[in-house]
């Protein structure tokens, strides 16, 4: 599987034959580096432009066109990739190999219209559309206080002044309430003049006939690309661990560990750091699972996952009863061990086979295969079948060196109690 890339001026062409699949997906991102304000407005942006366009006025018909194309998937996502904030719109769609002659065209001739010709009147979006999805991600910021965990890994995080990772991943509700469709239109004139575009297109697909598709239906004509570098400021270390505390209402208590990763290696970054953090804590056959949970019943779960190019790794638990102390002792305990080389051959194989596994599994799906042509991009990472290898090579010493570089930064804990804090958002 061969990725052709084509530079078409103002964005990049990506085509991924593969005759693995009877759909085709596209996906189209706009990427550029990151601020705290622009968080709220891409969250808000991605869900007006899917809502409705200039040929389909409201969400019915928007949804009726998608239905008349063989029940076409339209998707939006927002991610963050270190320094820079990514913008995705896609589509999957039936290969008109398995429909009629025509439906590719037609198919990708609709996410186009969505994205370059939004339902827009006086420059300003439909007010009504606006204020409909102002609503709907005022409610999604707010839930985020019922999920415990994430509110307790988000609520760490803002502690960390001038970092990516310490911006909200939906976006501020102080933020919405001044946003409107006149200044959203505004800020979606810059995404589509400023951004960096990247096209993936993965499928059984003719080059020369995608190639003119794309030609005569994005309407992308900034030549503005300015690359910054993708990785995040280090966290100094600190001397002493911050130690933070919140009382809410609730039944068990969440602890989040904030860990600096400092002086990484290219190697370390793109491959040690995932099976630390895979050994350490990302199933259940990881350390932390069976020694503080299976083997203690401190828990009900504990976890961890490493951000390479945020340069910081989370661990989270959810904690029984007043095992706490306990547990954060443990953890250090474990942490201390794998420095020392204490694990087993079976922690760092079982790490390093279900890591390979996923790449594997993920050959099956075709946004995996995107997002790993993406990396290469963004980040410079290798295909599957290099990255399978890479992964094949890591040895306990290298495990060992980089857990010389993990260092516990801030500890977080949400514990339950009553409180008389009022909400009038």
């Amino acid at each position: 599987m061969n990725c052709e890339q084509i530079n078409m001026g103002a964005y990049n062409l990506h085509l991924i034959k593969t005759k693995k699949f009877r759909s085709i997906m596209v996906d189209v991102n706009f990427r550029r580096k990151i601020t705290e304000e622009e968080v709220t407005y891409r969250n808000l942006l991605k869900m007006v432009l899917l809502n409705s366009s200039y040929d389909y006025p409201n969400e019915r018909e928007l949804t009726m066109a998608t239905e008349d194309l063989y029940d076409l998937k339209l998707i939006s996502s927002l991610t963050r990739y270190g320094n820079f904030i990514n913008s995705s719109f896609k589509i999957r769609f039936l290969n008109e190999k398995y429909t009629e002659k025509g439906m590719n065209s037609e198919s990708v001739k609709l996410l186009m219209d969505v994205i370059f010709h939004p339902n827009v009147k006086d420059n300003k979006f439909d007010e009504d559309v606006v204020n409909l999805c102002k609503k709907r991600l005022h409610k999604a910021i707010k839930s985020v206080k019922d999920n415990k965990i994430k509110y307790a890994q988000n609520q760490l995080l803002k502690t960390i002044k001038d970092r990516p990772y310490s911006y909200a991943t939906l976006g501020e509700i102080d933020i919405l309430k001044d946003v409107n469709a006149s200044n959203l239109y505004e800020f979606y004139k810059t995404m589509i003049n400023n951004d960096l575009i990247d096209i993936f297109v993965v499928g059984d697909i003719d080059e020369k006939e995608i190639k003119d598709i794309f030609k005569e239906y994005v309407n992308a004509r900034t030549y503005k690309k300015i690359d910054t570098d993708i990785i995040a400021k280090e966290l100094v270390p600190n001397k002493k661990i911050n130690m933070l505390n919140e009382s809410v209402e609730a039944n068990q208590t969440q602890l989040v560990m904030l860990c600096s990763l400092n002086d990484l290696t290219l190697k370390e970054r793109q491959y040690v750091a995932m099976v630390y953090a895979e050994m350490l804590g990302g199933s259940s056959s990881s350390i932390l699972f069976n020694k503080v949970r299976e083997e203690n019943s401190y828990c009900y779960y504990i976890n961890s996952y490493v951000k390479p190019y945020d340069n910081i790794m989370l661990i989270y638990s959810g904690i029984e009863g007043n095992s706490k102390d306990d547990v954060i002792k443990l953890i250090k305990d474990i942490l201390n061990d794998i420095e020392k080389g204490k694990f087993i051959d079976d922690n760092l194989n079982n790490a390093k086979e279900t890591i390979i596994s996923s790449i594997t599994s993920g050959l099956d799906y075709q946004n995996s295969i995107i997002s790993t042509y993406y990396a290469k991009e963004l980040v410079g990472s290798k295909d599957a079948k290099e990255r399978i290898e890479e992964f094949k090579k890591i040895t306990k010493e290298d495990v060992v060196a980089f857990s010389k570089k993990v260092k516990i930064h801030t500890i977080y804990t949400l514990e339950g109690g009553d409180t008389d804090e009022e909400d009038n958002d």
